[in-house]
């Protein structure tokens, strides 16, 4: 029987574990889908698809090496992670860029996906690219701020881990996946284009 929990462990330095915000109602998942990814609120219904099965989940935030609004993190929501760290997860890595990138350009030659589609998510957004490994957004910020001026465009990079659940329509995947963009990116710009 699987338990319905959610699962937070702390760490010391720039890995920090969180506890996810969770539904109290438990998912044909096994752990309560997380209201928040990446301290972004999410619609849990177009999270969920994208979630690997499981019994627990938890949260890890990761700063990555920088200074200021520049500094990127990567946020993971494991799934059944074990002690040494092997666990199937969704990832979403956030970065300023003083450079525009094209998606799609950047996904086919720097990340190697298959299978790449080109996505209009209008607004801000610039450039975005589904994969069967995930997805890549670039957007242009226009916050009056400092760092916007400095750092102009937010990337945000959405992949599943080596031992996510391989999807059995990889094009129903792809479709979520979009689902979710178009749902997170609005909320992405209001939580990140301001720092």
């Amino acid at each position: 029987m699987r338990s319905n929990r959610c699962r937070a462990t702390a760490a010391v330095g720039t890995l920090a574990a969180l506890l996810v915000g969770c539904s109290g109602e438990a998912s044909d998942w096994g752990y309560p889908i997380p209201k928040e990814f990446c301290g972004v609120e999410t619609t849990q219904s177009t999270l969920k698809p994208l979630m690997p099965y499981g019994d627990a989940v938890e949260e890890f935030i990761r700063a990555d090496v920088g200074v200021g609004p520049d500094v990127g993190k990567r946020c993971y929501l494991y799934i059944d992670r074990e002690q040494y760290g092997n666990a199937k997860h969704v990832s979403i890595r956030q970065a300023r860029e003083t450079e525009k990138t094209d998606a799609v350009v950047e996904a086919d030659r720097g990340l190697h996906y298959r299978n790449l589609d080109s996505v209009n998510l209008g607004g801000p957004v610039i450039s975005a690219a589904t994969g069967d490994e995930g997805a890549l957004v670039v957007m242009r910020c226009k916050s009056p701020n400092a760092a916007s001026a400095k750092y102009p465009y937010l990337v945000t990079e959405v992949t599943f881990g080596k031992w996510a659940d391989k999807p059995k329509d990889p094009t129903a995947r792809r479709d979520h996946l979009q689902a979710f963009l178009r749902d997170y990116i609005p909320a992405t710009e209001a939580a990140r284009c301001t720092q």
